[in-house]
């Protein structure tokens, strides 16, 4: 224990911080997260696929998530959504190139947030005290994560007073604290005003067809109306929450056909297809459904492309052959930063095995 906490404090007096006032409440987290065994220089978030991403708290927080989102400036920055178990269940980003920087510091659904495995964390910390949390970048116990500012607030059921998750706000880049505080702040109120309002019939209905037809697919799709967007996780290679305007005045155009159609994004041109939802006779959104022009070479390139420099030379290695361990001595990194990458890259490309990693690196090889 003293030695992490010691290894601590010297990196924050080495750092161009050491005269700024650490609070009592990252102190003692600093002191429990030693107490636990954890080394701040070997710490990567654990991370489960299984999400209960169809609960009420995200059909509550998607909209504001969603404005908010869209309202940022142009900053590397993810807004966040857990459960009660500090799982991270979804995601709202600018852009697709902010979204593959963010899963390289487990800000991405799937990822855990808990103290005892991670160390000092605003998620953590906003959870346990039921509250809001602001834990600045080298306030973070782990190595991993001291270039990012991050600000957390408890969402509380207004049923029954338990904490039913938490927002958060994770940036990479230089940020205003007080500022990203009071928009955490407002998609707190404006989630437990829509649990306790329960929305509404129009609001239920685009969130009920978005889960059936996830349920359906294992394809990228998304739902969207004049206020909320949902993806699924294939999606997010596609849109991002500043896309909800020009997905939704696309689909609005779309709705006299089916067939699919060119839908121009920031990424590029997309083909999409989409259909409406009614509530009665009342149309309430649409489900978008993205595909493609070349199943093949071309989106495996561009699914290719958004892996990190350390996560292809990793793929490269397990292709050919090595273990684990033996990439990991080869990169001179812990076969469990070998695992967290392989974790990301299997994510990325919408796979589950190591045979399906070798045979898309060779579908996307270029022939002579």
């Amino acid at each position: 224990m003293a030695g992490a906490l010691e290894y601590v404090f010297a990196r924050v007096e080495n750092s161009p911080f050491h005269n700024e006032t650490v609070s009592s409440a990252v102190l003692a987290s600093w002191h429990r997260s030693a107490a636990a065994g954890l080394e701040p220089d070997q710490i990567h978030a654990p991370f489960d696929a299984n999400v209960d991403d169809d609960s009420k708290l995200q059909w509550a927080a998607a909209p504001a998530m969603t404005a908010v989102s869209a309202e940022l400036p142009d900053i590397r920055c993810a807004l966040l959504l857990t459960d009660r178990r500090v799982h991270v269940i979804q995601r709202w980003t600018r852009t697709a190139r902010t979204a593959s920087q963010m899963d390289a510091v487990g800000a991405a659904p799937g990822f855990f947030c808990d103290e005892a495995v991670v160390g000092t964390n605003s998620i953590g910390m906003a959870a346990s005290t039921r509250g809001a949390a602001l834990v600045r970048g080298f306030e973070h116990y782990a190595d991993a994560f001291t270039h990012i500012t991050c600000a957390s607030r408890a969402v509380l059921d207004p049923f029954t007073g338990q904490v039913a998750g938490v927002v958060n706000m994770t940036v990479a880049d230089p940020a205003h604290w007080e500022l990203m505080g009071a928009l955490v702040g407002r998609i707190v109120h404006e989630t437990q005003q829509r649990l306790l309002d329960e929305g509404g019939s129009r609001a239920s209905a685009l969130y009920e067809s978005f889960l059936q037809a996830r349920r359906r697919t294992r394809g990228p799709i998304a739902a969207v109306d004049g206020s909320a967007l949902y993806i699924n996780t294939a999606g997010s290679q596609y849109v991002a929450s500043t896309d909800r305007e020009t997905l939704w005045a696309w689909a609005q155009q779309r709705f006299a056909s089916r067939d699919t159609a060119v839908l121009q994004l920031p990424i590029g041109p997309t083909m999409a297809s989409c259909e409406a939802i009614h509530d009665g006779s009342e149309l309430v959104g649409a489900i978008v459904r993205f595909s493609p022009p070349d199943q093949g070479r071309p989106a495996l390139q561009t699914a290719l492309a958004r892996l990190t420099d350390s996560e292809r030379g990793v793929a490269d290695l397990v292709v050919a052959g090595f273990t684990n361990r033996e990439t990991a001595a080869k990169l001179f990194i812990s076969p469990h930063t070998v695992d967290y990458h392989l974790r990301h890259i299997f994510r990325k490309l919408d796979i589950d095995s190591r045979i399906q990693l070798a045979r898309a690196l060779d579908e996307a090889t270029p022939r002579d």
